[in-house]
């Protein structure tokens, strides 16, 4: 009978290479000379792995400060999901209130709407005939 070895290593999750690489960098200062991964740089290893830790925890905390400002700008804005368009002090209730006004003044000539930047489609709906039995 044949026997295979698999011996894995994660490369596309970063927190297990970084665990499987702690542990083997433990290993090698626990057996210090009697280390077989004496003949490898390690120091540049163990370098390369600190700086990977600090950077990974660096883009958590700046991921985290950028899902809190896009949550405050989602408020400002009043795309949260607890709001609509009639949350007072908000852009979306504000540009609501301006297309109505707009709307209203410019009632029949829609598309000049477009010229304050809003997309106006006009389209021709067909009015459906009644037909008689």
């Amino acid at each position: 009978m044949k026997t295979t070895v698999k011996v894995d290593i994660s490369v596309h999750k970063a927190e297990d290479l970084i665990t499987t690489s702690e542990n083997v960098l433990k290993k090698h200062f626990e057996l210090g000379e009697k280390s077989p991964l004496n003949g490898l740089d390690m120091e540049t290893f163990a370098k390369n792995l600190n700086d990977a830790k600090a950077r990974r925890a660096e883009a958590k905390k700046l991921h985290d400060q950028a899902e809190l400002l896009n949550q405050q700008a989602g408020l400002n804005l009043g795309t949260d999901p607890a709001q609509n368009s009639k949350t007072t002090g908000t852009v979306y209730s504000t540009i609501s209130s301006v297309r109505s006004i707009l709307l209203g003044l410019y009632k029949g000539q829609e598309k000049k709407l477009s010229e304050w930047g809003f997309d106006v489609v006009i389209s021709d709906v067909p009015q459906s005939s009644k037909t008689k039995p």
